[in-house]
């Protein structure tokens, strides 16, 4: 929820535009119902210019498009076909955060091996977010296991905790005793002294009555 009440930059091309126009989709009107919040719908110099050299073709995507506010691309001077300028300006991390709205299947599978790029795209007239890719949730996960999440209070308690138990081991080291001889044990050397000592006289009855005969 806290991501969506965020100002949302979308970057939208003229594929997505095109699709828009046929399906009559309000761009604006259904991108805000889509997130909330503070929208900001943008294109770029390259994007434009990609429309307008295609020609009469486009020129209803084209007429979309300048109605959209322009983000700084930095390829005035040197116009890249779209989807080249849309991954220029997410390089690096996607820093603007920009969500990229595109039809182009090609441009989208480059996106997927990026990480942190999320992606707008219409199906039968409908908007949809793009589930994240595999790249993303493994980075997300990754950068998740490093932040330190836990406050100030509880990191003394188990600081605290860990003393305590440290406190108890000692103690209990202290309490244990030398163990004494397993009664166990003792009773089988007593058993084996007894069972010796028969033996022994048992010899020297036979031994004596041996004797007497001869």
């Amino acid at each position: 929820k806290q991501w969506y009440q965020r100002r949302v930059a979308i970057t939208a091309g003229g594929t997505f535009c095109m699709a828009a126009l046929k399906g009559k989709v309000d761009i604006l009107l259904q991108v805000s119902k889509y997130f909330g919040g503070e929208i900001n719908v943008a294109t770029t110099h390259c994007a434009l210019r990609e429309c307008f050299q295609v020609g009469p073709t486009v020129a209803g995507a084209h007429k979309i498009l300048k109605k959209f506010k322009r983000h700084k691309c930095g390829h005035e001077n040197a116009a890249l076909d779209a989807a080249a300028c849309f991954t220029s300006m997410i390089a690096d991390n996607n820093p603007e955060h920009y969500v990229i709205a595109t039809q182009d299947a090609e441009l989208r599978k480059q996106l997927r091996a990026m990480t942190g790029i999320p992606q707008l795209y219409l199906s039968a007239c409908t908007l949809f977010l793009e589930s994240p890719s595999y790249e993303s949730r493994d980075k997300a996960e990754e950068n998740f296991l490093k932040q330190d999440l836990l406050t100030d209070y509880e990191k003394e308690t188990i600081k605290r905790m860990k003393g305590e138990n440290e406190e108890e081991k000692k103690v209990t080291r202290k309490r244990k005793r030398a163990k004494g001889p397993n009664p166990l044990s003792c009773k089988k050397k007593k058993n084996e002294e007894v069972t010796k000592k028969k033996k022994k006289k048992n010899k020297t009855v036979d031994k004596a009555v041996e004797v007497a005969v001869t």
